[in-house]
C-alpha cells in the first residue's frame, strides 16, 4: 500500500507555473480596479465587457492566491516543527510586507495631505495608539485586506496540520467551513474606525486557502486528472476555455445582481478552477517578466492607479469608457511592473522588504 506520508512531497505545480499564475492575477487584480463603467446600464455593450472581466473573470484571481498560499504553506511538511520552521519564515515573506506596504501608505497620504492641505476622508489623528490601528489594520490601502487575511490564516497552521494528518478529516473540514460560509456567516468584522467595519476573519476565502492545504493530501488524485488532461490537451483547452467564457459571464451576471441565486459567489470557484487548469495548460508558451516580483506589482497598483487617472485626466472625457479602461489597465500595469523593476534593479533593501525577498 502506498505511503499517504509521502505523497505531499510529490511537486504538483513547477516554478514557471506559479511564476505565470501568481503574474496574471496580479494583473487581474489591477483590472477589477481599472473598472470605470459605474453609472452605465448593464445593457450597454461597455458595462458588459467590463463587467464580464472585472466582476467575472478576473475576481478569480484572490481565491486562486489563497489557494495556492496555502498549498505552498503545507508542501512537504512532515511535522510540528517544520510547521512554526515555515510560519517563522512566512514573518519575512507576508507579515513584513504587508506592514512595509502599510506603513508607506499611512506615511504617503499623511506627507501629501500635510503638504498639499488634502483632507483625507478621516483625519489622521497623530497619537501611538492610532498610527497602531492605521497600519495594522490598513487604513489607507484597502487593497492589503488579502495579506491581513493571510497573517490570520497563517497563525492557525497548527490547527490545521492536525486536521490534515487524516485525508477524511481535512476533507470533511474543508466541506463543513465551505458550507458555513455560504449558508451561517461569510466573515467577522469589527468596527475599527468609525462607521467602517474591518473582516477579521473571512471564512469564505478561507475556504480557498484551505484547500490548497488539503489538496497537499490528493496529490495522487490531482497528478492523475493533470496526466488526463495533457493526454489530450487540445481538446482541454477548448473545452476549458468555452466552459471559462460561459461561467465567467454567469459570474458576471450573479455578481451584479442581473440574477438572482441564493450565494452571489456561487460560480466564482468555478471560474477560479477553470482559469487555473487553462494557465496549467499552455503555461509554458506565456510570457511573463522573470525581474517583477508580484508582491511589489499587487501592492503598489493603487497608487499607479491614481498616477495614471492623472496622466489620462485631460483625455478621459473625449476617449470611449471601454477604450479608457483597457488603456487604464494596460498602463498602471506597466507603471506597476517597472516600479518593481526599478527597485530591484537599483534599491535593493526597500525592494526586499517590500517584496518580502521574493
Amino acid at each position: 500500500m502506498k505511503d499517504r506520508s509521502l505523497e505531499q512531497n510529490i511537486l504538483l505545480f513547477d516554478s514557471r507555473f506559479m511564476s505565470v499564475i501568481f503574474f496574471i492575477c496580479s494583473i487581474m487584480v489591477v483590472g477589477i480596479h481599472s473598472y470605470n463603467a459605474t453609472g452605465l446600464p448593464v445593457s450597454d455593450i461597455t458595462s458588459c465587457i467590463e463587467g464580464f472581466f472585472c466582476h467575472g473573470l478576473f475576481i478569480a484571481a484572490v481565491p486562486i492566491f489563497f489557494y495556492l498560499s496555502g498549498y505552498l504553506f503545507f508542501r512537504n511538511m512532515e511535522s510540528a516543527i517544520d510547521v512554526f520552521k515555515k510560519m517563522r519564515t512566512r514573518v519575512k515573506s507576508v507579515l513584513m510586507p504587508f506592514l512595509a506596504w502599510s506603513s508607506f501608505y499611512f506615511l504617503f497620504y499623511f506627507l501629501v495631505s500635510s503638504a498639499f492641505g488634502i483632507q483625507l476622508d478621516v483625519p489622521i489623528v497623530l497619537t501611538p495608539l492610532n498610527i497602531l490601528k492605521y497600519i495594522v489594520f490598513y487604513r489607507y490601502s484597502f487593497v492589503l485586506w488579502y495579506m491581513f487575511q493571510l497573517v490570520i490564516y497563517i497563525l492557525l497552521a497548527p490547527i490545521i496540520f492536525l486536521i490534515l494528518k487524516k485525508r477524511s478529516v481535512a476533507l470533511s473540514t474543508f466541506i463543513v467551513v465551505t458550507l458555513f460560509s455560504i449558508f451561517i456567516k461569510d466573515s467577522i468584522g469589527v468596527e475599527i474606525f468609525s462607521n467602517e467595519i474591518r473582516p477579521l476573519f473571512q471564512f469564505n476565502f478561507f475556504c480557498y486557502y484551505l484547500a490548497g492545504c488539503v489538496s497537499v493530501k490528493f496529490t495522487s488524485e490531482i497528478n492523475k486528472l493533470k496526466d488526463y488532461l495533457l493526454k489530450n490537451k487540445k481538446l482541454s483547452i477548448v473545452l476549458t476555455t468555452i466552459l471559462l467564457i460561459i461561467f465567467s459571464f454567469l459570474d458576471w451576471l450573479v455578481c451584479d445582481g442581473i440574477i438572482q441565486v441564493f450565494y452571489a459567489r456561487i460560480f466564482v470557484p468555478i471560474v477560479a478552477i477553470l482559469l487555473f487548469v487553462l494557465v496549467g495548460l499552455i503555461y509554458q508558451k506565456i510570457p511573463y517578466p522573470k525581474q517583477v516580483s508580484t508582491m511589489i506589482v499587487y501592492g503598489i497598483h493603487s497608487i499607479m492607479g491614481r498616477v495614471t487617472s492623472a496622466l489620462l485626466l485631460h483625455i478621459s472625457p473625449y476617449v470611449p469608457v471601454l477604450v479608457l479602461f483597457v488603456i487604464t489597465m494596460a498602463i498602471c500595469s506597466v507603471l506597476s511592473c517597472l516600479f518593481a523593476y526599478i527597485l530591484k534593479r537599483f534599491f535593493k533593501p526597500i525592494y526586499f522588504v517590500l517584496s518580502g525577498g521574493r
